[in-house]
């Protein structure tokens, strides 16, 4: 009987406790729910990701909190821009939204979430509409344009490098293409070709690189170009380089054309003036050199794109020269330094896209300054004249001189080492 109360007792006393523990934990939970009411549901466990950002042990206002401030600083720091060959649009941060309720609230502890965004529509119109390609979208492939950004922005990812459209056009072809080709005979006078096509047969420029060709020059240590051959491969790359996706950063003449380059197209160089181009085309390009004879092709290779682009010469003028007559005593000889016209050219350069015109640009106008005929003789008449001084136009007599027509003196020698500029536009090198 007493064994049978002792397991009475015990049972009893087991029931007590057990009900006791259920008690004490609901009462917990209850109490543990309250206290976390203010709480946006409670906390995230460890291991919780919302995009780039860790959150974990942070209630959900604690979270949006954070990721406002780290969106603040992506939008700060981000750089970037739509590029279509040489027109840009800036891509500020309101063309991204964030959607922070909606991510932090369907995110999920112990997992990684994802940081949802979408496209302002109205500020993505506005870019494009900046690129001036609205005849041309349906080329574009702006759905996968729009995706590879936002997901971008969902890992918070700085951009500071533009965005090639060219890279999202619809017809593309991964095997490289001819852009163009120019030639050109070398003068006799040239030296260094086959150097350059053992060093430099092929060079790669890769997207949004600057391409330097004194870099080039002065890098080869081995290489001997003269001054002749330099400057017919620095115009013939700047006429292909014109004719291709690349953007002109520097570039130089003379005023007297001094290496006989093709007018509009000189590219002068030597150890301080430099021809300097930058690939804007979203891909490589690739400078292909060869030589057959002495005559040097450049090429251009790339990827093949509905873009299209050739230069021209829009318009020549000639600039007449003049005669100056100096006078000289009679112990001097009478000779004549033959002068030549001068020339002003205009280059622009067209773009065509799915082989419809699209924009045309002004590139450059170069100015070649005409060199005056000059005429050392003897005359009375004007050795007399207090109304004519050195270097003057002048008539002889009846004789009327100009550059079209003139009656040659008694004694005519060609001076090849003199050149007779006006002094106040001197002889030196345009900018670019």
């Amino acid at each position: 009987m007493e064994q049978k109360n002792s397991i009475q007792f015990f049972l009893l006393v087991a029931g007590a406790s057990l009900f006791l523990f259920v008690l004490t934990f609901g009462l917990y939970s209850v109490a543990n729910a309250f206290t976390n009411e203010g709480e946006s549901d409670g906390y995230f466990d460890e291991n919780t990701w919302i995009g780039p950002i860790m959150v974990d042990g942070l209630s959900k206002s604690q979270a949006t909190q954070l990721l406002t401030q780290e969106i603040s600083d992506w939008s700060i720091n981000q750089h970037s821009s739509l590029q279509f060959i040489f027109e840009e649009s800036i891509l500020n941060g309101e063309i991204i939204q964030f959607l922070l309720e909606e991510s932090v609230e369907q995110a999920v502890s112990e997992q990684h979430n994802l940081l949802i965004t979408r496209i302002n529509g109205e500020e993505w119109e506005t870019a494009i509409d900046n690129l001036q390609l609205e005849e041309y979208r349906e080329l574009i492939d702006e759905k996968l344009l729009q995706q590879q950004i936002l997901e971008s922005a969902s890992n918070l990812t700085i951009m500071d490098e533009p965005i090639h459209i060219t890279r999202y056009l619809k017809s593309l072809s991964d095997e490289k293409m001819l852009l163009t080709s120019e030639t050109i005979k070398l003068d006799e006078t040239s030296f260094g070709s086959f150097s350059w096509i053992q060093k430099h047969s092929e060079v790669e420029v890769k997207e949004d690189q600057v391409f330097s060709l004194n870099e080039l020059v002065r890098s080869d240590s081995e290489g001997l170009y003269n001054a002749q051959f330099q400057n017919e491969v620095s115009s013939l790359l700047y006429k292909v380089a014109l004719n291709s996706p690349f953007s002109i950063l520097e570039r130089h003449i003379t005023t007297n054309n001094e290496f006989n380059s093709e007018i509009g197209y000189e590219a002068f160089i030597d150890k301080t003036h430099d021809l300097r181009v930058k690939n804007e085309y979203g891909y490589p390009i690739t400078i292909e050199s060869s030589l057959v004879g002495n005559e040097l092709t450049i090429s251009i290779f790339s990827v093949n794109t509905p873009v299209f682009i050739r230069s021209a010469s829009d318009e020549k003028k000639n600039l007449n020269q003049r005669v100056i007559v100096r006078p000289i005593t009679l112990d001097q000889q009478e000779r004549k330094v033959p002068g030549k016209n001068g020339m002003e050219v205009s280059v622009k350069r067209n773009v065509f896209l799915d082989d419809s015109p699209w924009k045309s640009y002004d590139v450059t106008m170069d100015t070649y300054l005409p060199v005056h005929e000059v005429w050392y003789k003897w005359n009375d008449k004007l050795l007399n004249s207090s109304g004519t001084s050195n270097g003057t136009t002048a008539d002889f007599g009846n004789e009327n001189v100009d550059s079209s027509s003139t009656t040659p003196p008694t004694i005519v020698t060609e001076d090849k080492g003199y050149v007779e500029v006006d002094p106040e536009l001197g002889n030196g090198y345009v900018g670019k």
